[in-house]
């Protein structure tokens, strides 16, 4: 009897341990699986987290490489158009330089044309009084001379009164032949009445003048010589010249 409950008690005693063994196996694994769940869990809330992160760190990244490239394509425009305002200024500074270039070549070119002219008028005068030289005996010239100095008295007696001023009470008469008696009369009668005083004249002969008659005074010059009628046609005849070309 005593064998029999020892084994009971054996057998009763094992199954406990086996059970409690059973029990704190499949508390530890139970604890254990729990942990690891908790843990996986962890890992993926980590792991979405991450995802999450990493998804709004690309979405930065993309946003600010847009950004770049935006501001990239702002700087060339913006470079594009201040190239060209830049092209656009020099063009017309270019242009405006140009312009004034030529309008000091056409300046300058005027200018020398009008030297030209000018020399080209003396050249022509002083080749018309040598030509009068040549063409006109010495009677011939004095002829010549009487006429003009003349047609000076004559117009010089068409002046008005208000517009002939002589300072002073003398003249210099310059001419190429001695004026006639009666041209020196009538010339002294009208320059006093025409000053309203008593003007001294005096002659002078100057074969350089060719025919014709000067009358100096202080601030007062009167040119009647065949040179400066000379000089009055040219002039005339680049007026007339000028009209028709155009």
């Amino acid at each position: 009897m005593l064998i029999w409950q020892l084994v009971l008690i054996q057998i009763v005693t094992f199954a406990f341990i086996i059970l409690f063994l059973r029990w704190l196996l499949y508390s530890h694994i139970s604890r254990a699986l729990n942990r690891l769940r908790h843990l996986n869990q962890q890992n993926l809330e980590k792991e979405r987290a991450l995802k999450e992160e990493f998804e709004r760190a690309r979405r930065e990244v993309e946003r600010e490489i847009a950004e770049g490239r935006r501001q990239a394509e702002e700087i060339r425009r913006q470079a594009r158009e201040e190239a060209d305002k830049e092209r656009e200024n020099l063009l017309a500074k270019t242009k405006k330089e140009s312009r004034r270039l030529v309008n000091e070549a056409l300046k300058d070119l005027q200018r020398e044309k009008n030297n030209l002219v000018l020399q080209m008028q003396e050249r022509a005068v002083y080749l018309a009084c040598d030509m009068i030289k040549y063409i006109f005996s010495g009677q011939g010239r004095e002829n010549l001379h009487i006429k003009i100095v003349d047609e000076l008295i004559d117009d010089i007696e068409k002046i008005e009164k208000e517009k002939f001023k002589i300072d002073g009470n003398e003249a210099e008469l310059i001419c190429a032949y001695p004026l006639e008696d009666r041209q020196r009369r009538k010339l002294g009668e009208i320059v006093s009445f025409k000053s309203g005083k008593n003007i001294s004249l005096s002659e002078r002969v100057d074969d350089s003048v060719i025919a014709g008659l000067i009358i100096k005074s202080s601030g007062f010059v009167i040119d009647g010589s065949i040179r400066n009628k000379l000089k009055k046609i040219l002039a005339v005849m680049q007026e007339e010249a000028k009209t028709v070309q155009s």
